[in-house]
Order: structure tokens, then C-alpha cells, then sequence
């Protein structure tokens, strides 16, 4: 299979060009998408600059889990407060130093966070960029009812005929959530992102796949929260640091003159892939 909108890494590590070119059937012009991602190469090195340094996020995070790991044990291990200061005080202080850092550093990221993104207009920028996106989006001539979807990018190689997905990222982060359009043009399944149009046929569609395996995304896009409302159903994990945790994900398979392709997808996106494709996936 195919991943569409995968990154194969198996022959070229520096590879940066997404599966499933051939299914391209509409682009922008080359100067609306050199403008856009001058403006998001922009808004990115705001965020990037109002961040902590890697290493402190590191220090932050596993500070935070120790915290609650050694706070867990000690309350299962201890019928009083009492015995705990008697048996266990080295831990204890352990536990309220690893937990002063971790609340010092995230105070402080805070307050860098909204001082530099403050500083640098990110408000307006995000306006920009929004406006920018809706700008491509019209180019494209993606219609105002297309559905907006999380669907799943990331690297791979083949290894022994399987697909087996590759991360460099701290804390791994197997997959990125990428927001597109998705809608039924004529015989079309079509996905829209702010550069192509990608086209399927519906009677390309074969099946959706049920993946009963955990990935872990790096952020958000819905305006619900993923642990309320809606996506409450799907039970989904959020970590420490804000990335989220995903079980199972699924994968629309598409077959095309003889070779199967794949659209991966979150399993909060499931009810509107199966609106769209008329398929159910797979138990």
C-alpha cells in the first residue's frame, strides 16, 4: 500500500515530497503558494521563538512525570500521611522538588509565551494566515460546504514489504495532524489542502481499515476540547506537554489500476468519512 500524503524515506532521508502526486488534479500558482508559505515560515518562527529551549521542555516534562509517578506510589503505598513522612521522606522530597521545577518552568514558559508572541503581532499573523488560507482555498474553488478534517502525514520506509513509519521528533510523535476540505464533487471523493486538490473516484473506494494501534499527534486543530463533548466518545489521552493520544486510527484504502493506496485518518474523523464514502470500517 501506498500512504497519500506519506513522506517515503526508504532510499532518501532528506525526501520531503508527499505519495500520491498522481491524484493531483488541481495547484495554486506557484507565487500564491511561495507567498503563503513565506507568511507560515513566519508565523512558525514566532512560535518556535516563544517556546522554552528543547532541553528545558525535556527537564519540564520528565520533572512533571516523576512528580505524579512518585505522588501515585506514595498514596498506594501509604495508609496515612503520617506513615509517609515516616517511611518514605526521601521520596517525598524528591517528589516536591521534581514538581516545584516542573511548575517553575512551565510559569515561566508561560509568561515567555505570551511576551514574545505578544511582541511579535502572532494575533495578526494568525489573521493573516487565516485569510490567506481562505484566499487559497477559494483559488482552488473548494466549496464553502467542504468539511473540514484531520488527516495523518508522516515519514516512512518499506522494510520487508511493510510500511513502518519513522519520527525524529522529542517526545515521539508518530504522526502529524494536518487540516484539509473534504467533499463529493460529481464522481469525486476530493481533498483539498491549501496548495492541491487530491481526487478519488468514488468507485475507487474499497474499504476503511481499522488499526487498533496508539499514535500520538502534536496538536489540536477542533475548537472543542478533545477530552469534552463530542470527541468524549473516542477517548483520547492528552499528555503532559499537549500532544495528543489517538486509538485506533483508520485508513481509507483506494484502489487504482491494480496498486492500493491509503488516506490515514484519526478515529474522531471516522462518522465523516463514512458519511462521504458510503463504507463502514471494518470492526
Amino acid at each position: 500500500m501506498k500512504p497519500i500524503y506519506g513522506i517515503d524515506v526508504t532510499t532518501d532521508k532528506k525526501n520531503k515530497i508527499y505519495s500520491g502526486s498522481e491524484f493531483i488534479t488541481k495547484t495554486n500558482s506557484a507565487q500564491q503558494i511561495e507567498s503563503f508559505n513565506s507568511k507560515q515560515e513566519k508565523l512558525d518562527k514566532t512560535i518556535a521563538n516563544s517556546k522554552l529551549p528543547t532541553w528545558l521542555r525535556i527537564i519540564e516534562f520528565f520533572c512533571g512525570i516523576s512528580f505524579l509517578i512518585i505522588i501515585g506510589v506514595l498514596i498506594k503505598a501509604s495508609e496515612s500521611f503520617e506513615e509517609m513522612l515516616r517511611n518514605d521522606l526521601n521520596l517525598i522530597i524528591i517528589g516536591v522538588i521534581s514538581g516545584l521545577i516542573a511548575l517553575t518552568l512551565h510559569f515561566y514558559a508561560t509568561k515567555k509565551e505570551n511576551k514574545v508572541l505578544e511582541e511579535q503581532n502572532a494575533d495578526q499573523q494568525f489573521e493573516n494566515i487565516n485569510e490567506n488560507i481562505q484566499n487559497m482555498y477559494d483559488s482552488l474553488n473548494v466549496p464553502d460546504t467542504a468539511t473540514s478534517v484531520d488527516i495523518l502525514l508522516f515519514r516512512y520506509i518499506i522494510k520487508n514489504d511493510k510500511i513502518v513509519v519513522k519520527s525524529k521528533m522529542l517526545p515521539p510523535t508518530s504522526h502529524v495532524n494536518v487540516e484539509v476540505k473534504i467533499y463529493i464533487n460529481d464522481e469525486y471523493l476530493c481533498f483539498a489542502d491549501v496548495e492541491n486538490i487530491f481526487s478519488f473516484k468514488l468507485s475507487e473506494l474499497k474499504a476503511i481499515r481499522t488499526i487498533n494501534k496508539r499514535i500520538i499527534i502534536p496538536s489540536w486543530n477542533k475548537d472543542s476540547s478533545p477530552m469534552h463533548g463530542e470527541f468524549k466518545q473516542y477517548k483520547l489521552g492528552v499528555t503532559y506537554i499537549g500532544t495528543i493520544i489517538v486509538k485506533p486510527y483508520h485508513i481509507l484504502e483506494i484502489e487504482r489500476n491494480g496498486t492500493l493506496y491509503g488516506i490515514y485518518f484519526p478515529c474522531y474523523e471516522l462518522a465523516t468519512f463514512e458519511a462521504l464514502t458510503g463504507l463502514k470500517a471494518e470492526s
